[in-house]
Order: structure tokens, then C-alpha cells, then sequence
């Protein structure tokens, strides 16, 4: 716009990638409508529901690939079953891009950020009764947005990689 800010083209936010391999993904839009709805209304909530996105796309990623109950996992654990089970961890296949220190430093970097929101929504977001006030801006749900859709589109994405190093067999990754 005139003040040099990226203004979000609504229609964008519930686009994700990599949502056509999914049978459900009622989970995933639900958090999306949700953010929608509150962007710049309520920044304390924005924040809760990008957490609940990224719990969301944990646990059906988990679900559609038959890896166990994700239902009681905290969320650190929950990430990093989901990165391990696509092979987007720093114990990634060597011998594959996904397994290059570089893209290992990332992902970690964006499971960092994941659990930054997490921190973020306990601290200031919704869920919790507050005796204050929430300190957060319509920048901190922005903030928080974009994150949390980084994570939750490497995850989509590598799930709906018919190449991605998950699908082979241990040997192959090797």
C-alpha cells in the first residue's frame, strides 16, 4: 500500500500447499477461518488459533500417514514426530537435500519457531484466563501467521511429495 506495507490477500491464507494428498483437512481450514476472522481484531487470538494450525496440521499429517494417536503429545514432542516421520529432522537421511546442514539448520530453525508461538500463545495469546491485558498488535498476529504457515508448509508439502525421502524404504534413504 502507500505506506510500503504487503498487505494479505485474504484468499491467500487458507491455500496451503500440499493439502490435495490429505482425506481430512477439515482441521487444518477450521484454524485458517479462524485466523481469518480475527486477524486484525483480535491479535491475542490470532496467536492461539496459529497454534492450534500448526497442532492441526501435526496430528492429520501423523493420522494420514498411520503414525499412532497424536492426541496426547505436547507440542515439542508433536513436532518432532511429524519431522521425523517425513524425514525433516537433523537425524535426515545424509545423502539427500532434506539430510544437507543447511536445510537441517532450517528446519530446526522453523520447529524453533513453532514452539516460539506455542511460548507465545501461553504467554499473551488466548486460552489462559489473563488478570491483564494481552500486550500483542495486529503485527504480532501477523508475525505469528506467517511463521506458523512456514512450518506448516514444508510439512504439507513434503507429505504430498510423491519424491520426498520419506516415502522410500530406510535402505533407499541411505
Amino acid at each position: 500500500d502507500q505506506s510500503r506495507r504487503i498487505l494479505s490477500n485474504r484468499d491467500s491464507l487458507s491455500s496451503l500447499s500440499g493439502l490435495d494428498g490429505l482425506r481430512d483437512v477439515s482441521g487444518i481450514r477450521d484454524a485458517f477461518r479462524r485466523i481469518d476472522l480475527l486477524l486484525e481484531a483480535d491479535p491475542p487470538g490470532v496467536v492461539g488459533a496459529v497454534k492450534e494450525l500448526i497442532e492441526a496440521t501435526a496430528k492429520t499429517v501423523l493420522e494420514h500417514i498411520g503414525d499412532g494417536e497424536p492426541t496426547a503429545m505436547d507440542l515439542p514432542t508433536l513436532l518432532s514426530r511429524t519431522q521425523d516421520a517425513l524425514g525433516l529432522s537433523a537425524s535426515s537421511a545424509p545423502g539427500t537435500v532434506d539430510g544437507a546442514a543447511p536445510v537441517k539448520k532450517i528446519l530446526g530453525g522453523l520447529k524453533g519457531i513453532a514452539i516460539g508461538i506455542a511460548e507465545l500463545r501461553n504467554a499473551e495469546g488466548s486460552g489462559h484466563g489473563r488478570v491483564r491485558a494481552s500486550n500483542l498488535t495486529a503485527r504480532h498476529a501477523r508475525l505469528a501467521v506467517n511463521a506458523g504457515r512456514a512450518w506448516c508448509e514444508i510439512i504439507l508439502d513434503t507429505y504430498a511429495d510423491p519424491d520426498a525421502p520419506w516415502r522410500r524404504s530406510p535402505r533407499e534413504r541411505n
